[in-house]
């Protein structure tokens, strides 16, 4: 069997790419990873998906912070209300950490699902060059940021495959939709982290809910792996690129509803 550091430096791998590639942060890989590798394990079992959210979170702070870092310098940032959609965010995953412990995530999984089939299916007959040139309105965004910002926090991803289909509908490039959801999976990464880091049980092993092996293991290499994909992302046609989002949103899709 694979010693488990081989398996989370792999796991480093595949979510710092998806990340830098696609804005997503990685947590739709970490998650299920984390949760077969955890599923039978007699400290980590009972409460499974509540480690494996918080670890996948607090490494989508470091992929996050690296996948904006490289858009920064290169001076790729030009969605001007990206603080009202950061600070809408914030206070979902405020409220997704108050509520992380009462409320179910089976209906949110099944909502997320149909939500990425559906917009799989739309970016996949939308051209590319369907750009308009005004942001949608701060209103809107602050209750798109505020849905995002806590289904994201409860199903321990970055917001990314919500955050990107979402901006590619209102009009907003592609390329550009991808560099503002890496900026805003921080937020929403660092409050559920540590939200979940202080109310959780510590262990041995873990910090709370968040597992600090894997997520030290993780986090490595997906730093350098989340560099690569940003780079990607900024040199890909449009339109492949927005094809291979549809695809990847199609897995997901399918990982939410059937599994």
């Amino acid at each position: 069997m694979m010693p488990l550091w081989l398996l989370y430096l792999l796991v480093g791998a595949a979510g710092g790419f998806t990340a830098g590639l696609f804005g997503v942060g990685g947590g739709l890989v970490i998650v299920p990873t984390l949760y077969f590798l955890w599923r039978l394990d007699p400290v980590l079992g009972p409460q499974v998906m509540h480690y494996a959210v918080a670890t996948s979170l607090a490494c989508i702070v470091v992929t996050s912070v690296s996948s904006s870092w490289t858009h920064w310098r290169a001076k790729r940032m030009q969605f001007q209300p990206l603080y009202w959609l950061s600070a809408a965010v914030s206070a979902g995953a405020v409220l997704a950490v108050c509520l992380a412990n009462v409320l179910p995530t089976a209906g949110l999984k099944l909502g997320f699902g149909v939500f990425a089939l559906v917009t799989c299916i739309t970016l996949l007959r939308k051209k590319a060059n369907e750009v308009s040139q005004a942001a949608p309105a701060k209103t809107e965004l602050m209750g798109a940021g505020l849905v995002i910002g806590h289904i994201s926090t409860l199903l321990g991803v970055s917001g990314g495959a919500m955050t990107v289909p979402y901006l590619v509908l209102r009009g907003i490039d592609m390329r550009q939709a991808v560099v503002v959801s890496s900026a805003v999976a921080i937020p929403i990464s660092l409050i559920g982290a540590v939200g979940l880091g202080m109310t959780g049980h510590d262990t041995a092993v873990t910090w709370g809910y968040v597992h600090l092996s894997a997520f030290m293991g993780i986090s490595v290499i997906s730093v350098v792996f989340a560099n690569a994909g940003a780079r990607l992302s900024q040199r890909m046609d449009k339109r492949r690129l927005q094809l291979a989002f549809a695809g990847f949103l199609a897995l997901v899709a399918a990982h939410m509803l059937f599994f």
